[in-house]
């Protein structure tokens, strides 16, 4: 085996919604590699809006083990940086304070840099640094939106890593062909599906008592949210039921309707299995602008594992994904209006049959499959 261990640099929490960070380092450490799994140290100085996170993030930073179920061979590190990304004191105090847990990581597992592979999702002046202090065995940046988008001043940065990076991975087509003109090797590396959580115990939960139909959210109620669309799903089906659940940004406003169902982000990822099944549709109701645009959601895999119908904002990506997978999979609207059309499209036309379809369909692209390729393209 090439590499021993992995430094990762997550974008994301552990304890967030599963996405590719989670399957990809949660395999790396199946195979036996020692993963070090940094959580999100920032691409932004923090506002009020973040005070939430904040608090989260220290009590993550005193207690690793609460509530992670973290896999064997995965060490969690929740960094205590200060938050403001491109300050300069700030950056050489945090690249310290990361190199230090970073040294102990090497030390403790009889690690040398060429063993390990370094993979990131961040290109901040931090990260960068990182990057470039130690002989890595390998470097991969994982886009999965266009973090300029965020923050401007990252430009710079990400141009660096994206000349420094062995390999540059792309969630989406749709990223792929806006980088890599510029980038040194891009590579399109596609979401699979995972089906564990068919597994999972069913138990009471909120949705059960909620009037049919009902059109699930799954994920953060953050500033890729469309709130008009949701607004028009709820007016259109007024005895039906529109449940959000996940973590909610203060500045995001939801329409005040009786039918629109805001429920707190879940602990245990398994819990998830009660609500989708109970569920008729999964939506996606995204903006369609430049961030949102390009994103493979991961949200995806939770809606299809479980044959949920998907109803979703036409965006550039998920119209490649629509007519690569067929019909039955995606029901799209470019405005409010068309999103509650797609609605009623996608109900129409479920069946047992489209449900069993789109099971079948995701039990044949599995993560496994995908990361048995993504270990071939970078040799591991």
């Amino acid at each position: 085996m090439r590499f021993k261990g992995v430094v990762c640099f997550s974008a994301i929490d552990w304890n967030f919604l599963k996405q590719r960070v989670h399957y990809i380092t949660g395999e790396l450490a199946e195979k036996g590699l020692k993963v070090l799994f940094i959580e999100n140290t920032g691409v932004r100085s923090p506002g009020l809006k973040d005070l939430r996170r904040i608090l989260t993030r220290l009590g993550n930073a005193r207690d690793n083990s609460t509530d992670k179920n973290i896999p064997g061979n995965i060490e969690l590190f929740s960094p205590l940086a200060v938050p403001f990304p491109y300050n300069h004191p700030a950056v050489i105090y945090n690249v310290r304070y990361c190199k230090r847990r970073i040294n102990a990581f090497l030390k403790a597992h009889s690690l040398k840099p060429p063993e390990v592979l370094f993979f990131t999702y961040l290109a901040t002046p931090v990260v960068l640094n990182l990057a470039e202090l130690y002989p890595w065995g390998g470097l991969v940046y994982d886009l999965v939106s266009d973090p300029k988008l965020v923050e401007a001043r990252i430009e710079k940065y990400e141009k660096r890593l994206l000349l420094k990076a062995d390999t540059v991975l792309f969630a989406s087509h749709t990223l792929y062909q806006q980088y890599r003109d510029y980038t040194k090797n891009p590579v399109v590396f596609e979401d699979g599906f995972n089906t564990e959580l068919l597994k999972a115990e069913l138990k009471p939960c909120p949705v059960d008592s909620l009037p049919r139909p009902r059109f699930l959210y799954i994920g953060g109620i953050n500033r890729k949210i469309w709130p008009e669309m949701i607004g028009e799903l709820a007016r259109e089906y007024p005895g039906g039921s529109v449940v959000l659940v996940g973590p909610r940004d203060d500045d995001v406003k939801i329409p005040d309707l009786s039918n629109i169902h805001i429920l707190p982000g879940l602990t245990n990822y398994s819990d998830l299995a009660s609500y989708l099944d109970k569920a008729d549709a999964g939506i996606i109701p995204y903006y369609n602008d430049r961030y949102s645009g390009v994103m493979h959601p991961a949200k995806l895999n939770e809606y299809l594992i479980f044959g949920l119908p998907v109803v979703a904002t036409t965006t550039p990506e998920l119209e490649a994904l629509d007519a690569k997978w067929g019909r039955g999979f995606l029901s799209l609207g470019k405005d409010p209006g068309e999103f509650a059309g797609a609605a009623g499209r996608a109900l129409k036309c479920n069946s047992d049959q489209t449900m069993k379809a789109r099971m079948v369909f995701t039990q044949q692209n599995t993560w496994s499959d995908r990361l048995e390729e993504l270990f071939n393209i970078l040799k591991v």
